[in-house]
């Protein structure tokens, strides 16, 4: 079995370094690169020990290989995906999911039809300290969570800009705050603007989640590329204490009236589990850790959010 990767320009050179680490473990036979820069595909190839191409349809075209990754641009996700699914592959997409809901349900329906997988590159939801604090909470260690805050600030990303802060930062928060507390969104609230890009490149944004039985959780996430210092931290408020997570160090810190406690985390690649899972799951030996729903849901926040700032309201999900 073998796994390609489309686009690896950027984030895909990743995918291609962790597919080879899998394939050396045995979980796959081989990985091709496929990218329409010749000379990146050898590149990356070389660079790894794994086949490369420029032609997608060639490489989907091969029975042997029974998934890819896609990593390109967002505006590709949409037909990459579609022509993948097509042709028989699961398919895992970087996020977002495409550029609209409508795309999204589409390939839903097309994977469905074709029984195939289709999931989201949700990185985080596969971070050990994201998983540690959903764990406290199902077991009630933490009591109802009352408030999440989530900040994410850099410069913008050395990779063509094809969509804003929103659809391409925020995304993750809006996702985690949901796997954390399985909640749904139900309102949101978003201001703010571009400074210094085409598309909006700061946010903040209020969304109440409903965790049933007339149980709200509120949420505040700020994101942005225009903050000269990268920053990627979530604090969750509950009644028996606060949870500080570093998502660039994959720690946390436990704060609780006894004193404050720092559990020693045993750090595993968030993007090995992702792949790891997706592959597992393509023979059948567990089932897709974030589902294609997912990726629709948060794409779906993320469009209701983009309405809310340009109208200056709050907006319903429905």
């Amino acid at each position: 079995m073998k796994i390609a990767v489309l686009g690896v320009g950027g984030w895909g050179q990743n995918h291609a370094r962790v597919l080879s680490y899998l394939r050396s473990e045995g979980y796959i036979d081989d990985v091709v690169v496929v990218d329409v820069n010749e000379n990146r595909a050898k590149l990356i190839a070389k660079r790894f020990g794994v086949e490369w191409d420029t032609d997608l349809r060639s490489v989907l075209n091969k029975d042997d290989v029974a998934g890819i990754i896609i990593a390109t641009p967002t505006r590709l996700h949409y037909q990459h995906a579609k022509e993948a699914l097509e042709a028989g592959k699961h398919v895992l997409v970087e996020k977002p999911l495409t550029e609209t809901v409508n795309q999204a349900l589409e390939l839903k329906n097309l994977a469905e039809k074709n029984n195939l997988i289709i999931t989201v590159g949700f990185l985080l939801r596969f971070s050990t300290a994201i998983r540690y604090s959903k764990d406290l909470y199902q077991r009630g260690d933490l009591g109802n969570i009352l408030t999440i805050m989530a900040k994410r600030t850099s410069f913008w990303p050395n990779r063509p800009l094809d969509v804003g802060v929103i659809r391409d930062l925020a995304i993750h928060d809006i996702d985690l705050i949901r796997y954390i507390t399985g909640g749904e969104p139900r309102y949101v609230f978003a201001r703010g603007g571009a400074i210094k890009h085409d598309y909006e490149d700061y946010v903040s944004m209020f969304i109440e989640y409903d965790m049933g039985d007339n149980y709200f959780t509120h949420s505040l996430i700020e994101a942005n590329w225009v903050t000269p210092f990268k920053i990627r931290r979530m604090e969750i408020t509950a009644e028996k204490g606060v949870i500080i997570i570093d998502l660039l160090q994959h720690s946390i810190k436990i704060l609780k009236e006894e004193g404050i406690y720092q559990p020693n985390i045993k750090y595993v690649e968030p993007l090995y589990a992702e792949i790891k899972n997706f592959i597992l799951s393509i023979r059948k030996e567990e089932k897709p850790e974030v589902t294609v729903d997912d990726g629709i849901i948060a794409l779906k926040v993320c469009e209701i959010a983009l309405e809310s700032m340009k109208e200056n309201a709050i907006k319903e999900v429905i």
